[in-house]
């Protein structure tokens, strides 16, 4: 079902409770005060036949009654009876009129129908020389049951027609309130996938459609963004992989091109090993980087940081002791986040390996793990050269490699810790010290 018919099938619904309501209303309502206007008037008159009945011996209570029996203000037709003492003074009138079935002795002051449902009688109670009385003055009120029937059948005959016009038209403007909806969606089908940069015209922008028309222009230009960074990545990576495989296959033309000693073809193997693995290290460094973009809403379990930044301090200590280096490491307990552990794993790794590579022999690494308010600061500094100035806003970029001498690998590894650090909804930073340089790391605290 179409939204036009679903908003005409919501429209019509409504309109028909509020129609059906509203007409049993006024029938409601006017056949009220029909009644009333009726009953009134009824109980009006009766009550002055009975004053004046009252006031009078039986013979002038028959004349009275006879009397009122022959006025037609009230209706077409009238019956008039008195009873008293249980014997019926005076009885005029149409005498085939039904009347009510009422006792003497019971009789209250109201209006009740009679019993063919055609005369609505005025019952008064009274008193006649001391003796109780009733009165029960009739009109026949085929006139007003008339009125109030031709109302309901106007009503009964009018409604579904206020109703099939309502909707008519309600369907009308629900297709027009669409048509705005149907011009965007046919220019969206009309958008090919290389014109990402086209964008939709927005005639107002305060409308809800307008709304609409701008948020499909931001995500268009988010898409365009992403679909740029990912050319852009393609690009670079194409031309960090044509490097080393061009080196690798020249030299090992070149160990092929003549007969060679074992000495040189075992160097020029060494040299396409070495090669393979600056290779194979890129090529896992862009996996892994594949696989952070898809992982926006992978499942994460509950990391202690503490002991995940021990175990790498445990693996890297052969590498720091080979290059005669000192390890400081502060780690504050029971600090716990929410992430994935083989990636957080990577980030401590990275930010040591980094911080191993530019400090000199001699020189400190250190690790400070603690609690920041509702964050886990990590802090990672060594005694190196420093970042230059020039390098320092583009040193999380990807395939960035700084000026620095000690400078190499793929240029992905802080690219990569930055991307974790993002996954984890946390943030990074890099400053220079005057005697090195610190990155810092904000993660979020599990439960916080």
């Amino acid at each position: 079902m179409s939204i036009r018919q679903r908003l005409t099938l919501y429209w019509a619904a409504v309109l028909a409770a509020i129609v059906i309501a509203a007409a049993g209303a006024v029938c409601a309502i006017f056949s009220r005060q029909q009644w009333a206007a009726l009953d009134a008037a009824l109980i009006e008159e009766a009550d002055t036949s009975a004053g004046a009945i009252a006031r009078s011996d039986d013979s002038g209570a028959v004349s009275i009654v006879r009397r009122l029996s022959r006025e037609r203000d009230l209706g077409p037709g009238k019956r008039v009876r008195l009873i008293a003492a249980g014997r019926v003074l005076a009885d005029a009138g149409d005498l085939g009129a039904g009347l009510p079935a009422i006792s003497e002795r019971g009789a209250r002051e109201g209006v009740v129908e009679g019993a063919d449902g055609v005369f609505r009688y005025a019952v008064m109670p009274l008193l006649i020389g001391g003796r109780p009385a009733v009165l029960e003055d009739g009109v026949d009120a085929t006139a007003v049951r008339d009125s109030i029937a031709r109302l309901r059948a106007i009503v009964l005959l009018g409604t579904p027609l206020v109703l099939l016009v309502s909707v008519a038209g309600g369907y009308w403007l629900a297709g027009r309130s669409l048509d705005p909806i149907a011009a965007l969606a046919a220019e969206l089908a009309r958008m090919d996938a290389r014109e990402i940069g086209r964008r939709i015209a927005i005639a107002n922008s305060r409308d809800e459609i307008g709304r609409l028309s701008a948020a499909i222009n931001a995500l268009l230009e988010r898409v365009e963004s992403a679909s740029i960074v990912e050319r852009r990545f393609v690009s670079d990576a194409a031309h960090e992989l044509r490097t080393p495989l061009t080196v690798l296959r020249t030299g090992l033309e070149i160990a092929l091109n003549r007969e060679r000693d074992p000495e040189e073809l075992r160097g020029a193997i060494q040299s396409a090993l070495r090669e393979v693995n600056a290779l194979c290290a890129t090529a896992e460094e862009l996996l892994t980087m594949a696989q952070l973009s898809e992982e926006a809403y992978v499942r994460r379990d509950a990391v202690n940081l503490g002991e995940l930044a021990r175990e790498v301090l445990d693996a890297i200590e052969p590498l720091i002791q080979s290059k005669h280096l000192s390890l400081k490491a502060s780690c504050e307990g029971g600090l716990t986040v929410a992430g994935n552990r083989d990636h957080l794993k990577r980030l401590i790794i990275n930010l040591l390996d980094n911080a191993i590579k530019f400090t000199p022999e001699g020189g400190i690494v250190a690790l400070a793990l603690k609690q920041d308010n509702q964050h886990a600061t990590l802090r990672v500094r060594d005694t190196g050269p420093g970042i230059a100035q020039t390098d320092l806003p583009h040193i999380f970029e990807r395939f960035f490699r700084g000026a620095a001498p000690a400078a190499g690998g793929s240029g992905l590894g802080l690219n990569l810790c930055r991307e974790i650090v993002r996954l984890h909804k946390g943030e990074i930073t890099v400053r220079n010290l005057p005697d090195g340089c610190e990155f810092t790391v904000w993660l979020p605290l599990a439960g916080v």
